[in-house]
Formats: structure tokens, C-alpha cells, sequence
């Protein structure tokens, strides 16, 4: 994956030589609302080579699907697909846990070391509180491997040795561990596994078609993800090796790999997520948690002065997509470049999944995100009627 200037100059460079073409008109199916500029879609699709998509635009009671076949496979999305959608997981953990904190399940300022076992014996989780670990203010860096940490079930003990690099709440650095923390917290809190937590006070409830675990899922459903570049016909991965992992039984040592990334849902249902998120949780939050998500915590500094986050939530103020803050996520993994974000002035949403994207990043935030929400809140969404 391209992190820096240099590197995503080469990448974007090698892109339309040794990347899979795109057909001329990727789109296979539309439903809903029809599309006034389809033809735009299909070039920025070709554009970011996204393959095997699900797309879907919302403004009012119109919502417009749209499905592409993947280059790799004769898969071609539908509503019934499942994504991996990487880390938009944490937006969904943020919303559980704010839905837990409102009920008076999970406190917000509980210090980290006295939630998990074994905890007071770790320095690097000294003064870390529940929101710092939903924020990235954490002070909590990614170890070398984490999902090679992972895969051996090593603790977390271990995978937080040397992790910590400064105070709480002074810096943000995005941190899966940090996130994944959470996945353990709540099974120390609630005796379940973090899927069961999962399950009980969020999927259920909302209705959605979507499992931390995608083992428990039927394979055939679930869209392969390849790397775009570089490509290797072949390669596609439904299911990860972590997500093989049984996480039926609460292990709060073990399951710090879950509740940052590793959620699998369908595009409708993650529609459902995305627009109760957009209305402050509708019947599930009371006014006091209502915009605990979108509080603007911490900027993103100057690697991308146009992002700043929330608790779970990417929040964005770039004039080249809207005119407003736009709110969401965004997920990288395995080759795949997800987003669900909605503009706060309109309430328009534009989610896009997919099993293979251009990688290339414009600062943090995904180039193939930014010309989507370029295209959706700029172009097509405001010729709706």
C-alpha cells in the first residue's frame, strides 16, 4: 500500500500498465433511483480500477444501488453480497459502544488498565480511558505484526510491549491495537464474546445482515478481495485467516482483532447503520449521546489538514467534495478501498464497497474515496429530484 508522496506517484504511475483493465462500462445493474451521470461513475471506476463494487446513494426517500462484476471472478455483487468492510468496523464499534454508554453499560472515562485482566501490570495502558482508545489519543502505536500477533493468539500483553509512545489525549496516531482494545474491554465487561455483544446490542436490534466472524458465514456470499497492484489472478481472499478463528467463547486476553477491522455486512444493511448514525441513533440514543460520534476530538495535523476524528468517526471539511463537513469511514485491507459517508447539510449518503480498488491515498484519505464523494455530493446527488 503506497504511504508516502513518493510512493503514490510510482503507484498511481504503474496503475493503467500492469493493473487489470476495467470494462468501458463496469456497471451491470442499477436499482432504485436511475443515475443522471453514469457515464461519469464508469470512468472514475475505471479511473481507481474498482472491481467487483457495491455502490449505493441516498438523498431523501431516493436511493439509487449499483453493481459491478469483479475482474477476478464471475461474482457480481448484490444486495445479499457481504464485504469485508475493514476499518468502517470501527465506526460500528464506536456506535455500539455509544449506544452501551447511554444505557449505562460501559462508562467513557473508565480507566483501560482496571476493564481488562491482567491490566494493572501494564504500563503502556497506564491513564488510557475508553474514549482515548475510540479517538486514536490512545499514545498507542500498531506493533510490528500485529496480525501475525494475532494468528499466533499471542495475549495482549505481549502485543502491547514497547507500543506506547506518549500521553494520552496530547497526539493522534491511528492505532488498530488501540481499537481492538475495545473488542476486549467489552468482553471483560459483559462475560460474552465480542461477536454475542455484537449480535445483542447492535445487529439485532438495527436488523443487519453482518458478523465479526466470517467463518460464520456461507463462503459463496462473500466478495473475494484481491490487490489491484500488484495483481496476481488467483489471489483472492473471502475470508481471512483471523477471521477463520472461532470467537464463540470470550477470551479478553486473546480478541483484539476484531472490533477494529474485521466486520462482514451487506450493502443494504450497512446503509441502515450509516443513516441511523447520520440521525444521532434515532430511537437508540437519548439527547445526551446523540453527537457523541461527531465530537471533533483531534485533527489529523498536517499529513491531512482536511481530516480530523471524532470517537469512531472520520470527519471531513474538503471543499473539492462539499461545501460541508462530510462524516464517516473509511477502510483499507487486502486490496480493498471501502467508504460510508454522508453530508451533514443534505443527509446525503454515498457508501461504495468493493473486492479491489486503486490504493493510492490523497494525505490519509483514499483517492478513490475522494473522487466518489467528489462525484456523489458534487455531480450526481444534487441533480436528483
Amino acid at each position: 500500500m503506497p504511504t508516502s508522496k513518493s510512493k503514490n506517484l510510482l503507484y498511481r504511475a504503474a496503475l493503467p500498465f500492469i493493473s487489470p483493465s476495467i470494462p468501458k462500462n463496469p456497471v451491470k445493474r442499477v436499482t432504485g433511483h436511475p443515475l443522471i451521470t453514469e457515464n461519469k461513475l464508469s470512468a472514475l471506476l475505471r479511473r481507481n480500477h474498482i472491481t467487483g463494487a457495491a455502490l449505493c446513494l441516498q438523498s431523501g426517500q431516493d436511493t439509487s444501488q449499483i453493481f459491478t462484476q469483479a475482474v477476478h471472478t464471475s461474482l457480481v455483487a448484490d444486495e445479499n453480497t457481504y464485504f469485508r468492510v475493514a476499518s468502517i468496523t470501527k465506526m460500528a464499534t464506536a456506535f455500539l459502544c455509544t449506544i452501551l454508554m447511554d444505557q449505562g453499560l460501559l462508562d467513557p472515562e473508565a480507566p483501560v488498565d482496571e476493564l481488562l485482566p491482567e491490566g494493572k501490570q501494564v504500563d503502556e495502558l497506564r491513564e488510557i480511558r475508553v474514549h482515548h482508545l475510540l479517538s486514536h489519543t490512545s499514545g498507542l502505536a500498531d506493533p510490528h505484526g500485529l496480525e501475525g500477533l494475532l494468528l499466533k493468539r499471542a495475549p495482549y500483553t505481549e502485543a502491547i510491549k514497547g507500543c506506547r509512545f506518549h500521553a494520552p489525549g496530547e497526539v493522534f496516531r491511528y492505532s488498530n491495537l488501540g481499537f481492538g482494545l475495545i473488542g476486549c474491554v467489552l468482553e471483560s465487561i459483559f462475560g460474552q464474546s465480542v461477536e454475542q455483544v455484537y449480535q445483542q446490542y447492535l445487529f439485532h436490534p438495527l436488523n443487519l445482515d453482518a458478523s465479526l466472524e466470517g467463518a460464520s458465514l456461507p463462503e459463496d456470499r462473500i466478495m473475494p478481495v484481491i490487490r489491484i497492484l500488484p495483481y496476481h489472478t488467483g489471489t483472492g481472499i473471502r475470508v481471512t485467516r483471523l477471521g477463520r478463528l472461532p470467537i464463540t467463547h470470550p477470551d479478553s486476553m486473546l480478541h483484539y482483532g476484531y472490533t477494529a477491522g474485521s466486520m462482514y455486512i451487506t450493502l443494504p444493511s450497512l446503509l441502515r447503520l450509516t443513516a441511523c448514525i447520520r440521525d444521532h441513533g434515532s430511537q437508540f440514543l437519548s439527547s445526551s449521546y446523540a453527537n457523541y460520534m461527531k465530537q471533533d476530538v483531534i485533527s489529523y495535523g498536517d499529513v491531512s489538514p482536511t481530516l480530523s476524528y471524532g470517537h469512531g468517526l472520520l470527519i471531513v471539511r474538503d471543499r473539492r467534495i462539499s461545501d460541508s463537513t462530510v462524516y464517516g469511514h473509511q477502510g483499507f485491507a487486502y486490496g480493498c478501498v471501502d467508504g460510508a459517508f454522508w453530508e451533514e447539510s443534505t443527509g446525503n449518503i454515498l457508501l461504495s464497497l468493493n473486492g479491489g480498488c486503486s490504493e493510492s491515498r490523497s494525505g490519509r484519505f483514499g483517492t478513490a474515496n475522494l473522487d466518489l464523494c467528489r462525484w456523489a455530493f458534487r455531480k450526481e446527488l444534487p441533480v436528483w429530484k
